[in-house]
């Protein structure tokens, strides 16, 4: 009986060569068991860096009312001037997005000089901007109250680096 256009396939009773082995089945089963594990163990301990078996915590997790909201930033000197401007983070300035560069904060934290590559970077993808002589992570706090800011900002100084 041909159904569909295919010949082979039949309504209800069909031929057991067109249903699953036992063997077929086995290994659908196990990579099903395998995947719900991963991803239960994902949702329950996993981190960021456990994507895509886990949620990203940015997505998962809520802010509270009353608190702070937090964001780092890249703040530079050059030569030609001392005082700490905001730099973008952005992957035509220094090759990464800015929340790559949350993402590795604590690890610049531990080693500031990773803040040098950042500077190298730059002067890679933008050979005609002054170049970075000084480097600092900083962390912003916005303070927000009931889900409002109130304008005050407090800024944290996470890392530097100067050029030697």
């Amino acid at each position: 009986m041909v159904v569909g256009g295919r010949q082979g396939k039949t309504q209800p009773g069909a031929r057991a060569d067109d249903e699953l082995g036992v063997r077929s089945r086995a290994w659908r089963v196990v990579v099903l068991a395998a995947l719900t594990a991963v991803f239960v163990a994902g949702s329950v301990v996993g981190q960021d860096d456990w994507w895509p078996f886990s949620p990203w915590r940015m997505f998962s997790t809520s802010q509270a009312p009353t608190g702070a909201v937090i964001a780092m930033g890249l703040e530079v000197q050059t030569a030609t001037d001392p005082t700490w401007v905001t730099a973008p983070v952005t992957p035509e300035t220094v090759g990464l997005n800015r929340a790559e560069v949350e993402g590795r904060s604590g690890r610049i934290a531990a080693d500031p000089s990773l803040l040098a590559t950042l500077a190298a970077s730059h002067a890679r993808l933008r050979p005609s901007a002054p170049a970075w002589t000084a480097v600092r992570l900083v962390r912003h706090e916005t303070v927000v109250v009931d889900r409002r800011p109130t304008g005050e900002v407090r800024t944290t100084e996470i890392a530097r680096w100067a050029r030697p």
